[in-house]
């Protein structure tokens, strides 16, 4: 009995060990890390990136929280959960940056939230002068239609939320570009209605 036991043990660990494991897949497999900036006020030494939610650099905790449970692969977080649970109300009439009216409660995310920052190589920062205007490649925003995407961002000190219109899209490479208020978490969002 002992050397069966002993079999199966070895047995389950070899299978164990030669099986791959299952991961969420990285920022860079899904946006680049490097957007093409097509303007805004970057400062000298600075590059704009986009990278993995570091909630540890955000300031208000409200964002802290709802990024770190919309992120979490075993916390089921709705988009409409995670604008509620940042004080937005759902029932509420609201815009797009551009004044579009939209439906937030019809739309689900294509992506975690991810960071949008500026570097020097070392240190990375979350305040810009003004607005910036980047272009992203969204691997998993390929062959959509342009009137269903839409990105979130929230401001990481005020928790305030925005609806970012995409300013052009290329279906073929998933090529998206925005202009974003200002820098901190977002996530691309897809109309799950239509």
């Amino acid at each position: 009995m002992k050397r069966l036991t002993a079999f199966i043990c070895a047995a389950a660990m070899t299978i164990g060990m030669t099986m791959t494991a299952a991961a969420a897949p990285s920022i860079g497999s899904l946006i680049p890390e490097a957007p093409t900036v097509v303007s805004g006020n970057i400062p000298t030494g600075y590059t704009l990136t986009v990278q993995d939610a570091d909630t540890s650099s955000y300031t208000n905790t409200t964002v802290v929280t709802v990024v770190d449970q919309f992120n979490d692969d075993t916390v089921t977080m709705s988009v409409a959960d995670a604008l509620t649970a940042l004080g937005v109300d759902t029932a509420a009439e609201i815009r797009t940056q551009n004044g579009v009216v939209v439906d937030v409660t019809a739309y689900e995310a294509l992506t975690p939230f991810v960071d949008l920052a500026i570097t020097d190589g070392t240190n990375v920062e979350y305040t810009l002068d003004g607005e910036v205007t980047a272009t992203l490649q969204v691997e998993v925003a390929k062959d959509l239609a342009a009137e269903d995407l839409l990105l979130m961002q929230v401001n990481p000190e005020t928790a305030e939320v925005y609806f970012v219109d995409v300013d052009e899209y290329d279906p073929a490479t998933g090529s998206i570009t925005a202009t974003f208020p200002c820098l901190g978490p977002f996530t691309v969002l897809t109309n799950a209605a239509l």
